[in-house]
């Protein structure tokens, strides 16, 4: 069977979900969810609606039940009430923290702003503001509490976590390049008649920036929506999987892209390169070149070289060297393998070459590392 490229990336990169917390927002808020490394961060509308802001694009994205949205690259941007408009707010943005300090109980995971407050003008989001809309939930700020109502108060409830892949890992072009990707709930689709949602201004990636819906896209939208209402015993873990199923239906849908940046994904959408990707893959241990690499692209090796260089990003043996470490540093994670079994298998004859390549592009050499992991789980 052809290895799978995009797959076999994603397995060793070990992508996984998690979550931050239930917002139930009454009123007018605007919080401002800072840029955080290159985390996908993504907001499931429960009930009610809000829209999504950018202050570097004039735009504003109306959000409704049943919405998922997903905000990648670690991108700034703020969550606020249906009223706030494109490009400033009419509200100045609490940033998350403060939101998250005055008003989040730990013991529920839910951030909560406990009072309807009018817009305020730009500019007038002082103290007092930031405490009514964000008020502390147990009495540290001043003023009367308010016992959690579980959502029945709230205007908006939405789930909000993220997706990302081993940061220890940095793999060539592995992103997503729009700056927020929507999936529609179903009545919501039915509602907007498609199109679902035109965007006040065409996204730099083609309009709108929705993944294109289908059958199979809907049902796992639901079952996310489903396990985030009912929360049956399980729930975090089952709707973890599932939000990697779509990060994953995403990174596949940019294949089709016309102008998709230097990466594995423009590499696999060429067919030549993805030829020679797909060999390096499915046999990492043999003893490539730029000559044999260029055989199985159909191509000479200069052209080769400075294709897959304008492709992927990185010269093939470059990629090459650190797809094999990648590959040993799953090996020596997930099998019993001798270290020696892994050098051999990710294309090393000699050990100490293996540990000072493995070491130079991870801080430790491939026993510290394997001994460290055994530490951790207590095995030894």
């Amino acid at each position: 069977m052809q290895p799978d490229v995009l797959s076999d990336v994603c397995s060793n990169l070990r992508l996984r979900s998690d979550f931050y917390f239930t917002a139930e927002m009454q009123g007018a808020f605007c919080v401002r969810v800072p840029a955080e490394g290159a985390r996908i961060r993504f907001h499931l509308v429960l009930a009610g609606g809000c829209r999504l802001l950018f202050e570097d694009r004039d735009l504003a994205l109306d959000l409704g039940p049943g919405d998922l949205v997903l905000v990648p690259n670690g991108k700034a941007h703020i969550l606020a009430d249906a009223q706030q408009k494109t490009g400033p707010a009419n509200v100045m943005p609490v940033d998350l923290a403060t939101a998250m300090a005055h008003g989040f109980d730990p013991q529920t995971g839910i951030l909560r702003n406990r009072k309807k407050v009018p817009n305020p003008a730009p500019g007038d989001m002082d103290e007092q503001m930031v405490r009514q809309m964000y008020g502390q939930m147990h009495g540290q700020m001043d003023g009367p509490t308010q016992e959690p109502t579980h959502g029945q108060d709230a205007d908006m409830r939405m789930l909000c976590g993220f997706c990302a892949f081993d940061e220890a890992i940095r793999h060539p072009g592995l992103a997503l390049i729009d700056d927020h990707v929507v999936l529609r709930g179903a009545d919501r689709r039915q509602s907007l008649q498609q199109p679902p949602y035109e965007l006040p201004h065409e996204a730099p990636h083609g309009p709108p920036d929705e993944l294109p819906h289908d059958a199979a896209h809907g049902a796992v939208l639901a079952a996310i929506t489903d396990l985030a209402t009912s929360r049956r015993p399980g729930w975090q873990a089952a709707l973890a999987r599932l939000m990697e199923v779509v990060v994953l239906e995403i990174l596949g849908s940019q294949l089709g892209k016309d102008d998709l940046p230097p990466g594995v994904l423009a590499g696999l959408a060429d067919p030549r390169i993805s030829r020679a990707l797909t060999v390096m893959h499915r046999n990492p241990e043999q003893d490539w070149n730029a000559e044999s690499l260029a055989r199985h692209a159909g191509m000479s090796r200069t052209r080769f070289v400075v294709r897959f260089g304008a492709c992927v990003g990185v010269p093939p043996m470059q990629y090459l060297q650190d797809w094999r470490m990648i590959r040993a540093r799953t090996m020596l994670r997930d099998t019993n393998l001798s270290m020696d079994e892994v050098a051999l298998r990710c294309g090393y004859q000699s050990m100490p070459a293996f540990s000072r390549r493995f070491k130079a592009r991870f801080g430790e050499g491939p026993g510290g590392y394997r001994r460290g992991l055994r530490k951790q789980s207590g095995a030894g």
